[in-house]
């Protein structure tokens, strides 16, 4: 029956909306059933896990309950008399430690397993007990190898209880092969052969490892424990058992897990130790599967540097001090040198200075000579600043360690193994010479900043034999195989290449012995390995791969050197190398020319003016200031005017390609281009500074007394630092003090800074001194060094930047050494001899003497002041310390490194920071010693008159006449009598870089009146030569003669 209240009750709630809108769209409607059925498969799924899981649970309950059960009933067993059979008990314990890793309940399941080895040991029909279920069961192999690893996995969580000496006896009898005789030889062998495949795959070495440094570690010092014999036997008994193809997987955790426990040697009782010596084949099978397999070198203990240290000093210990090495054969020897090479590179720096009982680093703090430059060349007895190490502070070794891997370096150690390669073994392996190769430069990569990688190479090259090792890499490792290093795909081959190795140990120390001998020696065919042509031929390598080093670039730190896709091209240090030897030849070059100018340029089809471009644009861009505008003053623009400079070069070679080859490589650029690019980054400079010759902005002044040019020039302008680069308006003031009239056009400038530069380099003033060639170097003199005479070198190194910014020749000469600190470059031992020819003289008798401790040197030196000789110790505590013949080749080079660099180090940086005020470092460094002299004065060759003549500008002369006897006079004279010329007009005795196209302003003749008397005259301000109308050639040649050489400046204009 219809009840009438259903639809009052219902009425909110039954409203039926008949249209076809709704307020839910499609979309948000699929929505919802998506994430509905996301909700439903989700919680299926954590049905499935929990039931899966519990699973699991129950399964190992069940199984953990059964082993419970299974131990109980052992040990209740274990009581009665026969209560154990070694067949059933056997098979029961292959159960119940299976969970063998787990520590719960272990002196229990040890206490068992002590009992069954024990009975299983005692002999049967011959044989022990463990193995007679052979007879019965063919698989009962199986079940001893897979009992020997559970065993060691129960011993391994306490190897110290009393119940250990019976596990391991049962395990040597099982691995006895002994133990097997008397079975038919088919089952023996498939039983052994069982049990190998067991413990091959089952970490036999890593556990016995594992239990044996445990042991090790818990023992009393000096006190062997009983258990360490059976240990040693037990891994050993695979060795025997199988060829060393198969054994591949026990190998390499005999390599970089037993080899590299520390102190091994010393940890074992003379009986283990002799038996490891004699029966683990470390140089008959572990070395030379580890030269073959490198990667286990970075595996297991050898993950780490403290591991890999270890490892050395236990293959020392082996190898050098036990013998094992020298009775190895070849083969033995040459996988040593190959897997000690491997781990010596893999070390960090500061390793060997660790290995020598300094545990951080200790560089000595020395702040860069000039802004932005610094040697690139490691290990160069240069000292480097500071810096933080992201690696952790390495902890003291113990004394042991240290003094074991000590030996590696010995050059009695490095002498047997050169003598393999001067004279190699018959049937010497194909890899000989690689190997040894390799080894060596693990070891420099090693020892790396510190004293030792310099006497690795003293010990290399050291005497007739080290010639001999030279011609031997040379001709078998060098030689004919480097053909086509002028294309670039040989730098990006490079890390493949197998012959890389003894070209990189070549060069290392071919410049070493570069670095140590005199020129005189150099050029003697019997004190040089290599004639020129191979000299030529062995830089040639150098200059190509270091140019495509600079041009293709190299793999970015951190970049993974193996795996599939791998960047091949050569490392940063293999292009630094390279790059020290092309410059120590061009060096020795430079002294005494062998090789013809045009040969370090590099053979390329180079655009020349795209190059220039690019590098000016490179440049722009390094700087990061082309949006920025600054004012130029001296408070300011240091910081960012000498930003580029904060880039080293070898940054600089990551960053850009020309300008990294620019700074690190410049001679395989021509000469002329590099000037050409010099130019342009000072136009550019100007050109983003703002700098104009007219313009109003960045100008300076300074009113200068003609009777006291320096001071004043030094109260006026010293200050302003960068704003030199801006122009300056000179007024002079007479010696009556009176102000000469005139507007400075640039020529008052010019002038100005010609008399300054003869003053301030004038050697009588005190800051100077002369080599015998008259070339200036600063002077080492304490008091030179006081605070007042280094603000005189900073303001003098403003005055030489600013000439060589606005383009002025100046007429000084410095000393090569002085020019090489200014590219940050190394001195050498000839430089020694322009700056004291005795001294020069008793350091090669030094060098040469069979016997230098009889002439009872110290590293100590000697200087005089004001008559008071003081001694100076060369390195801490120097003068208790005796020169030897181990030692005297860095005595040498530290007495060269005080006399040149030490002496004036403080003057020396004051002038470079004064020159990097005007000029950025890198643009320098785009040259060498000689080409940075001639950016300075001009080039030292002959005068070109055709030259002169095609940039010469006559003007008022009422005709041809005297323009003509002029070039017909200076025609007929002398070198010497054309340079008086030169140096009468401009100022400087040498022509301009790129000819007289560049001198500015242009070499002038002003015809100077009728007067035949009068001499002529010179605006050197001006390069102007104001002659008067001569009419004959014998007058004209007289006068200018008489003009030009009678010291007369500009007083005569």
């Amino acid at each position: 029956m219809f009840d009438p209240a259903f639809l009052l009750s219902n009425s909110k709630s039954n409203n039926v909306n008949l249209s076809t809108s709704t307020s839910t769209s499609s979309s948000d409607l699929l929505s919802s059933v998506r994430a509905e059925r996301l909700a439903r498969e989700e919680k299926r799924h954590q049905e499935l896990a929990a039931i899966e899981i519990q699973k699991v649970w129950r399964g190992r309950k069940v199984a953990r309950d059964l082993r419970e059960r299974i131990l109980e009933d052992l040990e209740r067993r274990l009581g009665k008399e026969g209560g154990l059979n070694v067949e059933k008990a056997g098979r029961e314990m292959v159960v119940l430690l299976r969970d063998a890793k787990n520590k719960k309940g272990t002196d229990r399941k040890q206490m068992v397993s002590a009992h069954w080895c024990d009975l299983g040991l005692q002999i049967k029909d011959g044989r022990p007990s463990l193995v007679e279920p052979l007879n019965r069961d063919p698989g009962w192999g199986l079940i001893l190898g897979l009992l020997s690893i559970r065993l060691l996995h129960v011993v391994d969580c306490n190897p110290t209880t009393v119940h250990v000496p019976s596990i391991l006896s049962g395990l040597e009898a099982i691995a006895n092969p002994s133990s097997y005789t008397g079975f038919p030889v088919q089952l023996a062998n498939t039983a052994r052969h069982e049990w190998l495949e067991a413990i091959l795959n089952n970490q036999w070495v890593d556990l016995l490892v594992s239990i044996l440094s445990k042991i090790i570690s818990a023992s009393l010092p000096k006190k062997k424990h009983p258990s360490i014999s059976p240990i040693i036997r037990l891994l050993a008994s695979p060795l025997s058992a199988a060829s060393p193809s198969r054994l591949a997987p026990i190998l390499a955790p005999m390599v970089n897990q037993l080899l590299a426990i520390p102190s091994l040697p010393s940890s074992l009782p003379l009986q283990a130790l002799t038996y490891l010596s004699a029966n683990f084949h470390i140089f008959d099978i572990l070395i030379p599967f580890a030269s073959q397999n490198h990667q286990i070198l970075t595996e297991g203990r050898l993950s780490d540097e403290l591991g890999k240290t270890y490892f050395l000093s236990n293959l020392v210990t082996f190898g050098i001090s036990g013998q094992l090495l020298s009775r190895s054969g070849i083969h033995g020897v040459a996988a040593w040198m190959s897997v000690v090479g491997v781990v010596l590179s893999q070390m960090q720096d500061g390793w060997g200075k660790w290995i020598e009982g300094v545990t951080q680093d200790e560089d000595v703090i020395m702040e860069p000579i000039m802004e932005g430059s610094d040697d690139e060349i490691p290990n160069d007895t240069v000292v480097m600043p500071s810096r933080k190490s992201s690696r952790p502070r390495r902890l003291p070794l113990p004394q042991a360690i240290c003094s074991k891997l000590v030996l590696l370096s010995t050059p009695s150690h490095i002498s047997v193994l050169t003598q393999y390669i001067i004279s190699p073994p018959r049937g010497a392996p194909a890899t000989l010479l690689t190997d040894f190769s390799s080894f060596f430069l693990g070891m420099l990569t090693a020892y790396r900043g510190s004293p030792k990688w310099e006497a690795v190479l003293d010990s290399l090259v050291d005497g007739k034999k080290g010639l001999a090792l030279l011609k031997s890499i040379w001709r078998d490792g060098v030689r004919g195989k480097w053909e086509g290093t002028e294309d670039r795909s040989a730098w990006e081959q490079f890390s493949d290449n197998p012959d890389a190795p003894c070209l990189l140990l070549l060069t290392h120390m071919y410049c070493h012995y570069l670095l140590l001998t005199p020129d005189d020696e150099f050029f003697s065919p019997a004190r040089n390995p290599f004639n020129i042509d191979e000299i030529l031929q062995l830089a040639a390598i150098w200059r190509d791969l270091a140019y495509w080093g600079y041009i293709s670039g190299v793999p970015s730190p951190g970049v993974a050197a193996n795996g599939k896709g791998r960047d091949k091209r050569g490392n940063e240090e293999a292009r630094t190398l390279f790059t020290k030897g092309v410059t120590r030849v061009v060096e020795r070059n430079a002294r005494r020319q062998f090789a013809s100018s045009d040969f370090w340029i590099m053979k390329t089809q180079m655009d020349m003016q795209g190059f220039v471009e690019a590098a000016v644009y490179e440049d722009a861009e390094l700087s990061g200031l082309n949006d920025e505008e600054r004012e130029v003053t001296s408070d300011t623009l240091p910081r960012w005017a000498r930003a580029r400079q904060r880039y080293s070069k070898r940054q600089m070679a990551y960053i850009s390609p020309r300008l990294g080859l620019l700074n690190n490589l410049p001679m395989a650029v021509p000469f002329e281009t590099r000037v050409q690019v010099f130019q342009m980054f000072i136009e550019a400079d100007k050109a983003k500074l703002g700098i104009e010759y007219h313009g109003r902005m960045f100008r300076s002044s300074a009113k200068i007394r003609r009777d006291h040019v320096a001071q004043d020039g030094f109260d006026e302008l010293s200050n302003l630092g960068p704003a030199l680069k801006g122009r300056v308006d000179i007024t002079f003031v007479d010696k009556y003090g009176i102000t000469e009239a005139g507007i400075d056009g640039g020529g008052l400038y010019k002038e100005f800074l010609t008399i300054l530069s003869k003053e301030v380099f004038d050697s009588n003033r005190g800051l100077w001194l002369t080599t015998d060639q008259n070339e200036l170097y600063p002077n080492p003199h304490s008091y030179a060094s006081e605070s007042h005479n280094l603000s005189w070198y900073r303001f003098i190194g403003q005055v030489l930047g600013k000439a060589i910014y606005d383009g002025i020749l100046v007429d000084v000469t410095f000393a090569a050494f002085f020019l090489a600190k200014w590219l940050g470059r190394q001195s050498y031992l000839d430089d020694l001899a322009s700056l004291d020819k005795d001294l020069y003289k008793g350091l090669i008798i030094l060098k040469n003497d069979p016997k230098p401790e009889d002439m009872s040197l110290t590293f100590s030196t000697t200087i005089e002041e004001f008559g008071v000789q003081r001694q100076i110790d060369l390195i801490p505590g120097g003068s208790e310390i005796p020169v030897t013949a181990e030692n005297r080749h860095e005595y040498i080079q530290l007495v060269c490194k005080y006399k040149l660099d030490k002496q004036i180090a403080a003057q020396s940086k004051a002038f470079f920071i004064g020159l990097s005020d005007l000029l950025d470092s890198k643009w320098l460094r785009m040259f060498d010693q000689q080409e940075l002299q001639q950016l300075i004065g001009g080039e030292e060759k002959p005068i070109d008159l055709k030259d002169l003549k095609a940039h010469c500008n006559f003007d008022g002369f009422p005709n041809d006449v005297t323009p003509a006897l002029f070039w017909k006079v200076i025609q007929g004279f002398t070198e010497e009598q054309k340079r008086a010329l030169l140096r009468f007009v401009t100022s400087c005795s040498r022509p301009p870089l790129l000819g007289f196209s560049q001198l500015n302003p242009q070499f002038g003749v002003r015809f100077n009146g009728g007067d035949m008397d009068r001499l002529p005259s010179a605006s050197a301000c001006f390069n102007l030569l104001k002659l008067p109308g001569y009419t004959t050639e014998a007058t004209l040649r007289a006068k200018l003669l008489q003009a030009i050489n009678s010291g007369a400046g500009f007083d005569m204009s």
